[in-house]
């Protein structure tokens, strides 16, 4: 799932939202932080959250290891 990095005015840390929201009531991040339209700021602006960096390189696919060599993960 593709995300984007966006600045929450509530705790002032950068979230990785899906691209895709199924409402705009309330926007919610991988880390499940959620936050209204009010309170966020569409931009890459602030720390990055740390749950939110877990989930999204957890959800990207392990390299082939007889192509890439060593895996990332590893």
């Amino acid at each position: 799932m593709p995300y984007v990095w966006w600045h929450s005015g509530y705790d002032s840390l950068c979230h990785a939202f899906p691209s895709t929201q199924p409402s705009e009531a309330y926007f919610e991040a991988a880390c499940t932080h959620s936050v209204p339209p009010e309170h966020l700021l569409r931009e890459p602006n602030g720390p990055l959250c740390v749950p939110c960096l877990i989930k999204v390189g957890s959800e990207l696919p392990k390299e082939d290891p007889t192509t890439a060599g060593n895996t990332w993960r590893d």
